[in-house]
């Protein structure tokens, strides 16, 4: 990082080497590492995309504490979207997080979500607004997966492997200060994700 060559377009105070876009750079990078054999960037679980989401949305406070983790590797993300009956219809998510003395308990279900049986943590979208349109209701939050009220399946595929998971919520918390833009604002904040 500190040469310039990992996490070009992440800022230094978050770990990364404050650079601006640059796809022939990144691709001569790419495949000079690959010739060296050399370690590159961490490529596990959902960690680029919830870093460009945080550096878009979230709050100084939330930069500090989860991107340099999650650049380390400290944190491993997996992304809690997709719902039995909610897959490409995020709008009818069920999944509900509700605020209670300081923190969010989450109740609900996630499915398909790639590599939750080895990360640390999921950013998810929730329902917090019951009162609201289908889409202004949800909410973008982040969980830590390590805690009791959380059951992770791992779901076989034809292959024997099992990358795809079940996520079962049951008051699961996060603290209030773990949602990303303000609540009911989640659909927006995912796009930023989902691009």
């Amino acid at each position: 990082t500190e040469a310039g060559y990992l996490y070009r377009n992440v800022p230094a105070r978050y770990g990364g080497s404050e650079q601006q876009p640059d796809f022939l750079k990144a691709e001569i990078i790419r495949e000079e590492f690959d010739r060296a054999v050399a370690p590159m960037e961490l490529r596990v679980g959902r960690m680029t995309d919830l870093v460009q989401t945080l550096l878009a949305w979230g709050t100084e406070a939330q930069k500090d504490f989860f991107i340099p983790k999650s650049l380390t590797g400290e944190f491993v993300w997996s992304q809690g979207y997709s719902e039995p009956g909610a897959g490409s219809d995020l709008a009818s998510l069920r999944t509900r997080a509700e605020l209670i003395d300081g923190h969010w308990t989450i109740n609900g279900q996630k499915t398909w979500s790639s590599f939750a049986h080895l990360a640390t943590h999921m950013f998810m979208l929730v329902r917090t607004e019951r009162d609201q349109a289908l889409h202004s209701g949800i909410s973008y939050l982040l969980v830590d997966l390590r805690q009791s009220g959380i059951t992770i399946r791992p779901i076989k595929q034809i292959n024997g492997e099992s990358q795809f998971n079940e996520v079962f919520f049951e008051n699961a918390l996060a603290p209030a200060d773990w949602i990303v833009g303000r609540r009911g604002q989640g659909w927006e904040v995912s796009r930023t994700t989902l691009k």
